[in-house]
C-alpha cells in the first residue's frame, strides 16, 4: 500500500547530474508544455517585459536587472491568496532591509573594520532568519547589494539603500503582484473546494467498484487520479490563502481544519480497503444488508460533492440516507467495523460541512491557544535570550555565519582586487546558500550554467539586433525572446527553474546597463567570472566549515519522522482530541520525510557519492522513507478505526485493555529504537511485537466470538488483524534498512558504537 505516493528515484552513477536519467530524456522531461506552465510562464514574461520597458523609460536601468531577478525567482504558479501575502510580505522585507542598511552605513560607513564585523552579524542573523521560517526573505542578498558592492562610498549606498530597495520593492513585487492578481487569478476558495470534491469523488470511486464487484450498474465514472505526496499541507496552505483573500472565513478555521482531516481520513480509508481486498473476495456475492451500507455511503459521498460544487446545503439529505439502522442491519454496535468507521466518518464530515452553511459559528475550542498563553505566561522572558534556544538551533546559526562569512570574503577579494565588476561573487555566496552540500553544488551548476547561456544570449542580441534598433518597440521585440526563454525554464521544476532566473538576470544585467548601445562587452565575461569566484570560495569555505552533508540530515529528518510516528501508537480517548493530536502529527512526519527525500537525491552531488558504501547507505534511506511514509498512513487509519469504527475500549475486559495497550507500547518502542538504530546509538530491550500481537488476537477472537460470526462480520475482523500484521511488517522492514544503513557507516567508520 502507497498511501503517500511516495516515489523512489533510480539514479544511475553514470547519470547523477540528471535525476536518473540522460541529458535528453531530462531536457524533454522539464521543458515539456502543459496548460498550467503555459499561463505561469506568461506572467513572468509579461513581469520581465513590464520591468524592462519600465527600466528603458524612467532610467533606472541597474535596478531593472536586480528587479528581474527578483521577479523571476518567485512562484509563478501562485494563487491570489498566495500573490497577495507574498507580495505584502515581502514589500515589508524590503522596507527593514532598507532601514537596516542605512543604519548600518550611518553607523559605521566610515569605518570598514566596524563595518565588516557589524555586516557579518546582520547578514547571518538574516540567513539563521530565513533558515527557521522556510521563507525565502532575500534581507541578506539585498543587504549585501546596498552595503557591501561598494563599501568604499558609504554616502552614495546610503542614498541606494533609501531609494533603490523601496524601487525594488514597487517596480519588482509590485508588477509581480499585480500581474498576478490579474492574470487569470485563481481563488484559492475554489480551489480548495475543488481539491475536497476531487476526494470526496475517489471515495464515491471506491464504493461504485465495490458495488461493480457484486453485479450492480453504476454510472460511469472517471478514475480519479492519485493524491500526491505532501498534499494535505497543500491544502492546508490553500486555507491559509482563502482566509486572506475571504477573512470571514478566518471564524470558521477549526471547522475547516476538522473537515480537511475527516476528508483526509475518509480518503485512506477507502483506499486501504480498495487496495486489501483479494480479487476472490470482491467476486463472493454481498448481502442485502452489506450491499445496503455500500450504496448508502457512495450515495451520501456523491450528493456531498454535488452540494460543495453548488455551495448547498445537503446535511438533511445525508441524515435520511446514513440513518444508524441501515448500519446496524449490518453490523451490531458491538462488533466494529472498517465500514462503520467510514460511516461514522460520513456522518462527520456531512455535520461540518453544515456547520460552515450556519450564519452563526459555533465557538472555537480556545483550550489550545489557553495554554500557550499560560506557558507565555510562566515564561515571559523571551527564547531567545536562552542558551537552550540557539543550542536547538545549532545548525542555522552555524548556516548563517558560514555563509555570511563567504558574502565579507569575497567582498574583500573583490575590493583587493579593485575589481568591481565581479562583485556578484557576493550574492553567489547567499544565493547558494542551500540545506546541504548536495543542494549548493546543484544550485551552484544551475547559476553558473543559466549565467553562461545569459550571456551567450547577450552577446547573440549585440552581433545580431542591437545595430538595428533605434526605438523602444523594437528593442522590446528583439529582447522579447529572451525573456519568454528565461520565462518558460522558470516555470519548470526546482531541479531547472534557477537556470531560468540565472538566463534571465544575465541578460537583463547586460541590455539594461546602460541607455543606447551596449557597448561594454566585457560585463557578462566578468560576472561569470565573479559567479566563479563566489562558487569557489563558498565551496571551499561550505566543505571545510560545519559540513552539511546530504545523507546525514536525511537521516537526521528520518529520525524525527520515526519518533513522531511513534506518536501515532497512543490511543486517544474520544472523537475530540482527535484533530489536536493528529494533525500537528501528521504535519510534522510529512515535512520531515519529503526533506529526507530531496536531500537523498542531493546526495548524489556530493565528493564521495559514488563509494559503494554511500551508494549503499542511500538505497537504505530511500527505502525507509519509503516505508514510513507509508507506514504514517496505516498508523492514522488504526488510529481513526479506533475512535469511529464503534469499540468500546472502556467496557473490554481488562486484559484486552492490558494487551491493547502493550502492544501499542511495542510499536511505539520499536520505532524509537529504529531512531536510536540510524543515530548509531545503542538500542534498548524490548519486547517481539508480534508476540505482543498474538495474546491480543486471541483476547479480540475469544471477546468478540470471531469464529462463531457471519462470513462479511469474520472477514471484517480479518481486516482489521491484516492493518496492524501490515504494521509490523513495515516496520520490521524499515528496522532491517536501518541496520543496512548501520553497516554501510560502519565499513567506513569501524569505531562507530551501534
Amino acid at each position: 500500500m502507497n498511501l503517500r505516493d511516495t516515489q523512489t528515484v533510480a539514479v544511475p552513477n553514470q547519470s547523477r547530474l540528471w535525476f536518473g536519467t540522460g541529458l535528453i530524456q531530462f531536457l524533454q522531461t522539464e521543458l515539456s508544455d502543459f496548460p498550467e506552465r503555459r499561463v505561469a510562464a506568461l506572467r513572468l514574461f509579461i513581469v520581465t517585459l513590464t520591468i524592462s520597458l519600465v527600466s528603458q523609460a524612467l532610467h533606472i536601468p541597474p535596478l531593472g536587472a536586480i528587479s528581474v531577478l527578483i521577479c523571476l525567482s518567485y512562484d509563478a504558479y501562485a494563487n491570489a491568496g498566495q500573490s497577495l501575502a507574498f507580495g505584502i510580505r515581502q514589500l515589508g522585507y524590503i522596507i527593514v532591509t532598507a532601514l537596516v542598511s542605512v543604519f548600518a552605513l550611518m553607523f559605521a560607513g566610515n569605518d570598514p573594520w566596524l563595518l565588516l564585523p557589524l555586516s557579518l552579524i546582520i547578514i547571518a542573523l538574516a540567513l539563521f532568519h530565513a533558515r527557521l521560517i522556510a521563507w525565502p526573505t532575500g534581507i541578506a542578498l539585498w543587504y549585501s547589494v546596498s552595503v557591501l558592492y561598494s563599501p568604499s562610498t558609504p554616502d552614495a549606498n546610503i542614498y541606494h539603500a533609501l531609494w533603490n530597495i523601496p524601487i525594488l520593492g514597487v517596480l519588482a513585487i509590485g508588477i509581480w503582484t499585480v500581474v498576478h492578481l490579474t492574470i487569470k487569478p485563481q481563488d484559492p476558495l475554489k480551489q480548495l473546494q475543488a481539491n475536497i470534491a476531487g476526494q470526496l469523488a475517489a471515495v464515491a470511486y471506491i464504493f461504485s467498484m465495490r458495488l461493480a464487484d457484486s453485479g450492480m450498474s453504476s454510472h460511469e465514472q472517471v478514475s480519479p487520479k492519485p493524491v500526491s505526496a505532501g498534499n494535505f499541507g497543500k491544502i492546508l496552505g490553500l486555507l491559509e490563502n482563502a482566509e486572506l483573500i475571504h477573512p470571514s472565513l478566518y471564524k470558521q478555521h477549526d471547522t475547516y481544519l476538522a473537515l480537511l482531516l475527516e476528508i483526509d481520513g475518509l480518503r485512506q480509508f477507502a483506499i486501504w480497503l480498495d487496495q486489501v481486498l483479494t480479487a476472490e473476495y470482491r467476486t463472493q456475492a454481498m448481502t442485502t444488508e452489506k450491499l445496503n451500507v455500500y450504496l448508502a455511503l457512495q450515495s451520501a459521498c456523491a450528493i456531498l460533492c454535488q452540494g460543495l460544487a453548488e455551495s448547498r446545503e445537503v446535511s438533511e439529505q445525508i441524515n435520511a440516507l446514513l440513518t444508524d439502522d441501515v448500519l446496524h442491519r449490518y453490523s451490531l454496535q458491538t462488533n466494529p467495523t472498517l465500514l462503520a468507521a467510514m460511516w461514522r466518518a460520513l456522518q462527520r464530515i456531512s455535520e461540518l460541512m453544515h456547520q460552515l452553511h450556519q450564519p452563526l459559528v459555533r465557538p472555537a475550542d480556545n483550550s489550545l491557544d489557553e495554554e500557550a498563553d499560560s506557558n507565555v505566561a510562566e515564561s515571559w522572558f523571551p527564547a531567545w535570550f536562552g542558551y537552550e534556544y540557539w543550542a536547538m538551533h545549532a545548525d542555522s546559526l552555524q548556516y548563517g555565519i558560514k555563509f555570511s562569512l563567504g558574502a565579507i570574503l569575497c567582498m574583500l577579494v573583490v575590493e583587493s582586487l579593485d575589481w568591481p565588476d565581479i562583485n556578484t561573487a557576493i550574492p553567489t555566496c547567499l544565493v547558494a546558500a542551500q540545506t546541504s552540500l548536495g543542494a549548493d553544488y546543484r544550485l551552484s551548476i544551475l547559476r553558473l550554467s543559466g549565467a553562461i547561456l545569459g550571456a551567450l544570449c547577450a552577446y547573440f542580441y549585440v552581433l545580431v539586433f542591437q545595430s538595428q534598433l533605434d526605438t523602444i518597440i523594437g528593442f522590446a521585440l528583439a529582447t522579447a525572446p529572451i525573456w519568454a526563454l528565461a520565462a518558460w525554464i522558470s516555470a519548470g521544476s526546482e531541479r531547472i527553474a534557477y537556470m531560468g532566473r540565472q538566463i534571465g538576470f544575465s541578460f537583463a544585467l547586460f541590455v539594461l546597463h546602460d541607455f543606447g548601445a551596449v557597448t561594454d562587452l566585457y560585463l557578462p565575461r566578468d560576472r561569470v567570472i565573479g559567479i566563479l569566484l563566489g562558487l569557489i570560495v563558498m565551496g571551499v569555505l561550505d566543505y571545510a566549515l560545519w559540513p552539511r552533508r546530504s545523507i546525514t540530515l536525511a537521516r537526521h529528518h528520518c529520525v524525527s519522522a520515526l519518533q513522531t510516528l511513534a506518536q501515532f501508537t497512543i490511543r486517544l480517548p474520544d472523537l475530540s482530541h482527535l484533530l489536536k493530536h493528529t494533525l500537528p502529527l501528521r504535519l510534522s512526519a510529512e515535512k520531515d520525510l519529503a526533506a529526507a527525500q530531496d536531500l537523498v537525491i542531493h546526495a548524489l552531488l556530493e565528493p564521495d557519492a559514488r563509494l559503494a558504501d554511500k551508494a549503499k547507505d542511500r538505497t537504505a534511506l530511500r527505502a525507509v522513507i519509503k516505508d514510513a511514509g507509508n507506514l504514517s498512513g496505516l498508523l492514522q487509519i488504526r488510529r481513526r478505526y479506533r475512535l469511529l469504527s464503534g469499540q468500546q475500549f472502556s467496557s473490554f475486559p481488562e486484559e484486552l485493555q492490558q494487551h491493547s495497550r502493550a502492544f501499542d507500547t511495542a510499536l511505539a518502542t520499536a520505532l524509537e529504537n529504529t531512531a536510536l538504530v540510524l543515530q548509531g546509538e545503542p538500542q534498548k530491550p524490548w519486547t517481539q511485537i508480534a508476540d505482543v500481537h498474538a495474546l491480543l488476537k486471541q483476547s479480540y477472537i475469544e471477546h468478540h466470538r470471531i469464529d462463531s460470526l457471519p462470513a462479511d462480520l469474520a472477514m471484517e475482523w480479518q481486516l482489521r488483524f491484516m492493518l496492524d500484521q501490515q504494521i509490523m511488517e513495515l516496520i520490521e522492514q524499515i528496522q532491517e534498512r536501518a541496520l543496512d544503513s548501520v553497516s554501510s557507516r560502519l565499513e567506513t567508520s569501524p569505531t562507530m558504537v551501534v
